[in-house]
């Protein structure tokens, strides 16, 4: 195609946004269009939209809500990146609570840290995408990939630390950028915590879409910001500009997944039988020898003096009781500010909430549990003197029950 062409959706409350956007040369163009109440029509309800078929779009990308998004984000060294995207199928219950077959997810490269290279896992229900990619098939607008709406704004911020502040009823998404690169993502269920964000990670831009300018001004007033107001139809733009560029790479959380063949198992299998010689044959031989050795210089003590092995076995005891305190003491040094976290998790967590998992790195800490609320379970950890930065790191669910499943991460104060 001469001149390259892409249509970008977005979700904004139950409005559907389409930007059709062309590339001339180095100049690009751009119309949006507003569709009202989409997401509460039924299937046969809606029509195809004018021009969009023939608009010959090299592919319709659609941009999904943060706050319907689980986003996970992890640390490894940057060279496992492909080996972690290959294995992610088998090992995905393990970061959300969704098995495989319940969820279309993929992974996005973030910053460098001082542990290696960030992150971030996203994963949407499928039976909530499935849904609306039928009412689009409806329309003539069957997207080609799905990307999550805080990739969208990548084409759209500078070069610096910008700010991305989108408002969805009555939380705020923030979305930070450096460098053009995602670093972070989250949602803030206040305007406290909000300024609270702003304040702490400083940007020196911040763009708002879908707040009223009362927010704007009171944000604002907080220090020295450039800030700018962006119209609902700002998401879909990016989204349209992204399917141009192709900035995001490979990102899709619609793509297919190879399955495994007959070689890769012959693979496997080859590596198992090796690791278990590594794990049970090898060291076999190795305690062999040395229980030779042993044997060998035990009985040449016992020819020179009995007190020499009475010695021996003395000091032999006294280093295995040295060793034991030793590491001890590393224990204690090293969990106690995990026992000090378990304590004041028992202090602030609600009788009727149950923490089922609890990882701590650092000053960092994250939990994983159930209860009646986990707006509840949040507020109170907010409220505690010994935490800060706390807040969801995916979509509160119901189980069965009733009850709430939720993932909270923070930081410990020191």
């Amino acid at each position: 195609m001469l001149f390259p062409k892409s249509i970008g959706l977005s979700i904004h409350g139950n409005d559907l946004i389409i930007s059709k956007t062309s590339q001339k040369f180095l100049q690009s163009s751009s119309e949006s269009t507003v569709i009202k109440d989409f997401l509460l029509k039924e299937p046969l309800e809606l029509q195809l939209i004018p021009d969009t078929h023939t608009f010959q779009a090299k592919n319709i990308v659609l941009s999904w809500p943060r706050e319907r998004t689980i986003v996970r984000e992890i640390e490894m060294p940057e060279s496992n990146i492909k080996e972690f995207r290959e294995s992610l199928p088998y090992q995905l219950d393990s970061f959300i609570l969704f098995p495989e077959d319940e969820v279309y997810y993929d992974i996005h490269p973030s910053n460098s840290t001082e542990y290696g290279e960030k992150v971030f896992i996203f994963a949407i229900k499928k039976e909530e995408l499935d849904d609306i990619i039928l009412k689009l098939e409806s329309s003539g607008l069957k997207p080609d990939r799905v990307i999550i709406s805080p990739l969208s704004y990548i084409p759209l911020v500078g070069e610096d630390k910008v700010a991305v502040i989108e408002k969805c009823e009555e939380r705020y998404t923030f979305n930070l950028y450096v460098d053009k690169i995602l670093v972070g993502t989250s949602l803030v269920r206040s305007r406290d915590s909000l300024k609270n964000k702003i304040l702490e990670y400083m940007p020196g831009n911040i763009n708002f879409l879908g707040c009223e300018q009362s927010e704007i001004s009171d944000l604002q007033c907080e220090g020295d910001l450039n800030v700018e107001p962006w119209d609902a139809g700002k998401q879909s733009l990016g989204v349209a500009l992204n399917g141009l560029s192709e900035c995001l790479g490979k990102f899709n959380v619609l793509k297919l997944k190879a399955k495994r063949g007959i070689p890769e198992f012959a693979a496997m299998g080859l590596l198992s039988i090796l690791v278990l010689a590594f794990v049970f044959i090898l060291p076999g031989i190795f305690k062999h020898k040395k229980e030779q050795s042993i044997q060998s210089i035990d009985a040449k003590l016992k020819e020179l003096h009995p007190g020499v092995m009475i010695s021996s076995r003395l000091k032999d005891e006294i280093d295995t009781v040295s060793k034991v305190n030793d590491k001890i003491g590393e224990a204690i040094q090293k969990n106690s500010r995990r026992i000090d976290l378990v304590a004041e998790l028992t202090k602030a967590v609600p009788d009727n909430t149950w923490v089922r998992q609890l990882f701590v790195k650092n000053d960092g800490f994250e939990i994983e549990g159930v209860g009646v609320s986990g707006a509840k379970v949040l507020a109170l950890l907010e409220d505690s003197p010994r935490f800060d930065g706390v807040s969801f790191t995916s979509s509160v669910v119901k189980d069965k029950t009733g009850k709430e499943k939720f993932k909270i991460k923070g930081r410990i104060k020191q």
